[in-house]
């Protein structure tokens, strides 16, 4: 077996049994391994041949009584549960062995995990139904249930495993080959190569049956059906490999022949398998082409309903062109509307602006006569020093005199004229004394009035300095609501324009795509191939792509890229995740296809046409 295989298959076995043995024989490869189950080490074989066949083995012998009849009934019970499996309990053992071929690493695993969990099962269901632990049939102990402990070195049994292995193969080998001369049924099998195959006539088609006559293991079922339509044909190809996962299918243009195949290994346990193997065939074909044929039409049906179509869609673009001139009217309407509103409210903003200076320059007046009273209080404050100044001053001149005057009155000196004269200075006395009275009262009035006016002044240039910033603010809000709702309006208008120029497009041409792909730079070979039907623009991607763009009755992109051996798995899988592109086999390698509108532009279409390269391309997908 291939080193490579072996080593996938021994680490991802690890995974499930991480303790394991393995050695090479020949063309064979062994890997022993044990299980525990009810305390106590199971040994299992796995023997592995070149032509990937397996043979799985593992038995337990035990020392006490085993119960025949019971082991009777537990056979019969196991080979109705487990069918796949050789398993088989009595003569102090129980045996347990599966053969199969298998074709991928995953499958042998799941295989050998599988094996693992019916062991785990059956064992115990023997051990308690079958074996009575309180008779010893010898003295030998090798097992006992309620004790674990390390048993003796058994004979190995690789060398049984092999020949039960070779066994198989050889049994395998024959039951393919009966099966395949039984399908025969009198049909000349013709030899080509190490293959042998006949073909015979099955309903409306053909079937051809190979076998690999030095390594007769599996059957390959080949059911061929005459279809002229080739567009029916890759619509009917589509239809299998989204519906039947397990076939595959391509279509011979040169022969017009539709196939439709796969692969069956004959079992004896399953001997109806192949013979339902070919009904699945004959039913993928016919309903397959049966809802193709639905959803295909005849050439002049086609010729008509695109006719009709092609009237219908230029009753919509005259529609559309009309709507749009419509439209444009409106628009223009609009945008005078839009731009006499705009003028209407820029007046309407100069005028509040002019009110604004206006109240701006009042305000101004009032500040500077705000600032002339209060420059008039202050000079009337410092008139006022001045005078309390010389009043004082006058007041301790009269205040000195009148003392003076007492004085000599007090020592008899003075005349009588003295006497008059003091009477005069106390009357001058009480008469300044009162004008100052006078005096202050009226500047306490006169500060308390000018104090008065100056707060309400302040207050006034406090209130208007408050509606300007409140009517500027109200400004700019109106004036930003308008814009916004203005172009939004707009914008929406030319967002509908643009979906109705759309409609009314050109439609991509093949002159069209020839050119795009010329000035691309990256396709090669790019030319127009006229048919009756459909024109194609063909053209070259590195040396293993073939592109194809083809504009008839159903536009659509192929990429083709030349492979010796086709994934049909992966293929089967891309057809899964991928629901707006089909993916298919031909002699020539696999296609990728993507059915495209007549109007798109050739951003998408370079688009279109990455996207189908990049499912086979590695280095696009690296980068």
């Amino acid at each position: 077996m291939e080193k490579q295989i072996l080593e996938e298959l021994y680490g991802k076995l690890r995974e499930l049994i991480p303790d394991f043995e393995t050695r090479e024989e020949g063309n064979k490869n062994y890997i022993s391994y044990k299980m525990q189950i009810n305390d106590k080490d199971f040994e299992t074989s796995v023997v592995i041949t070149n032509g990937r066949a397996v043979a799985i083995t593992g038995k337990r012998t035990y020392i006490y009584q085993i119960k025949e009849k019971s082991c009777e009934q537990f056979n019969n019970e196991v080979q109705t549960r487990y069918p796949l499996f050789q398993i088989y309990g009595g003569n102090g053992n129980i045996s347990v062995g599966r053969r199969l071929l298998f074709d991928s690493v995953d499958e042998l695993v799941t295989n050998i995990r599988e094996f693992n969990s019916v062991c785990k099962a059956v064992i115990p269901q023997f051990e308690g139904s079958c074996v009575n632990f309180l008779v010893k049939t010898r003295e030998e102990e090798t097992y006992d249930p309620t004790q674990t402990f390390t048993p003796l070195e058994e004979e190995s049994s690789n060398e049984k495993n092999a020949d039960y292995v070779d066994s198989f193969v050889k049994d395998q080998q024959e039951y393919c080959k009966k099966t395949f001369y039984e399908l025969a049924e009198g049909a000349e099998p013709v030899t080509k190569g190490n293959d042998v195959s006949f073909i015979r006539n099955e309903g409306d088609g053909s079937l051809k049956v190979t076998m690999d006559k030095n390594a007769p293991e599996d059957l390959k079922l080949d059911y061929a059906y005459v279809v002229d339509d080739q567009e029916l044909a890759y619509i009917a190809i589509a239809n299998i490999t989204s519906t039947y996962k397990e076939l595959e299918a391509f279509y011979n243009e040169k022969k017009r022949m539709l196939h439709v195949y796969s692969y069956v290994t004959p079992d004896k346990y399953l001997p109806d398998e192949p013979k339902e193997g070919i009904e699945l065939l004959k039913e993928a074909i016919n309903n397959s082409l049966e809802t193709a044929k639905k959803s295909t039409v005849s050439g002049e049906q086609v010729s008509a309903n695109m006719q009709a179509l092609m009237n219908e869609q230029l009753e919509e673009i005259r529609l559309k062109t009309e709507e749009l001139e419509s439209s444009r009217t409106q628009i223009e309407e609009e945008r005078g509307a839009f731009e006499k509103e705009k003028e209407a409210f820029l007046n309407e903003k100069n005028q509040m602006e002019a009110e604004l200076e206006e109240e701006r320059t009042k305000l101004q007046e009032k500040e500077a006569e705000l600032e002339e009273r209060e420059n008039a209080i202050a000079e009337q404050e410092s008139i006022n020093d001045e005078e309390k100044a010389k009043y004082a001053l006058s007041m301790k001149n009269l205040t000195g005199e009148i003392a003076r005057l007492q004085a000599r009155l007090g020592q008899g000196s003075a005349a009588k004229e003295d006497s008059g004269e003091v009477a005069k200075l106390k009357s001058r006395l009480n008469s300044v004394t009162k004008a100052r009275a006078s005096m202050e009262k009226t500047l306490n009035n006169e500060n308390n009035e000018l104090r008065r006016k100056n707060k309400e002044l302040s207050d006034l240039l406090l209130e208007k300095t408050q509606e300007t910033d409140k009517l500027k603010e109200d400004v700019h809000d109106q004036a930003v609501h308008l814009f916004d709702s203005e172009k939004a309006e707009y914008l929406k208008k030319i967002e509908e324009l643009q979906k109705i120029a759309d409609i009314a497009g050109e439609e991509m041409s093949p002159e069209r795509c020839e050119k795009m792909l010329n000035e691309d730079g990256v396709y090669g070979d790019v030319s127009i191939l006229h048919g009756a039907r459909n024109d194609i623009v063909s053209c070259s991607y590195s040396e293993n792509f073939a592109v194809k763009v083809v504009f008839g009755p159903i536009p659509f992109a192929d990429v083709c890229k030349k492979l010796k051996r086709v994934d049909t798995k992966s293929l089967s899988k891309l057809n899964d995740e991928v629901a707006d592109v089909k993916f298919f086999t031909k002699e020539d390698g696999v296609y990728a296809r993507k059915y495209i509108n007549r109007r798109i532009t050739e951003e998408e279409l370079r688009s279109v046409l990455s996207e189908l390269i990049g499912y086979f391309d590695d280095d696009k997908k690296r980068r």
